[in-house]
């Protein structure tokens, strides 16, 4: 119901991210429970502040409550928004977590089709509901499915670098069912370059700058298993498939570790 509305927005948002994978192109089968946003192109400052604006009206039509009023920023490049929402199905508070991150512009961009739960239960058993429900398929812009494979590729070099490992492991599941979607073509070469590139402006992600190999990083994550505790006591409760910290691995980065098409050519 939120994308939905955010799809009308005269903003050019972005959805992106693992619940992206899910929802919009049901790539992988494990819980995904937020809502990343960005944008097509680097917001202003003036959209930055609108985003907060619509994000709040938006909540506010749909009677969410924003639990963390004091981590929201108008001009930051993210922010974190989590609202609350009384349920029928829990005596406590649910949550609905957005972020937005406007840090780079998002691209390539598709058009794609975002199901939801309702929409396709129904669809596969021809039910009608007895009341409207518009956001049962929602048409919006959503991050390709080989930018994603690259931001993943380098995330989980960036938490490496930074010692990150809680709730990280997750990237190497979602590798592992990207690689088979994705075309290893000198365009995905021209693209990591590119990405690589903006990615080197921010702090925030180490792995870019020049001086890592992201082969060489692969395989020390590999042969460190620097994820393999997370992944088990975290990644692996969230998959409705089972899926080990191995096979994750050896059909994900232990096969771009043997690539050269994370090596820098520019």
């Amino acid at each position: 119901m939120f994308l939905l509305e955010i799809s009308k927005s005269e903003l050019p948002f972005v959805f992106k991210g693992g619940t992206s994978l899910s929802k919009a192109y049901g790539l992988i089968d494990r819980f995904s429970e937020d809502i990343d946003l960005s944008m097509n192109r680097r917001p202003t400052e003036s959209e930055k502040r609108k985003s907060k604006i619509v994000i709040m009206e938006i909540a506010e039509r749909m009677g969410l409550v924003l639990a963390n009023p004091d981590d929201i920023q108008s001009r930051h490049n993210y922010n974190k928004y989590v609202f609350e929402y009384e349920s029928l199905f829990s005596d406590i508070p649910l949550e609905l977590i957005i972020e937005t991150s406007f840090y780079q512009g998002v691209y390539p961009v598709e058009l794609h089709t975002v199901k939801s739960f309702v929409g396709e239960f129904c669809k596969d058993r021809d039910i009608k509901l007895p009341i409207p429900f518009d956001a049962a398929f929602v048409d919006m812009h959503v991050q390709s499915l080989e930018r994603t494979f690259i931001d993943k590729v380098f995330a989980i070099c960036d938490y490496r670098i930074q010692d990150m490992q809680d709730r990280d492991s997750r990237h190497l599941y979602d590798i592992a069912k990207l690689l088979p979607e994705v075309e290893i073509t000198p365009k995905l070469d021209e693209l990591i370059d590119t990405v690589r590139e903006d990615r080197m402006q921010s702090k925030n992600n180490p792995s870019a700058q020049l001086k890592y190999n992201i082969p060489d990083m692969l395989k020390e994550i590999i042969s460190s298993r620097f994820y393999e505790s997370d992944y088990n006591s975290i990644t692996k409760k969230l998959l409705y498939e089972d899926v080990s910290y191995d096979e994750a691995i050896q059909n994900g980065i232990a096969l771009v570790s043997d690539m050269d098409v994370f090596v820098y050519k520019r």
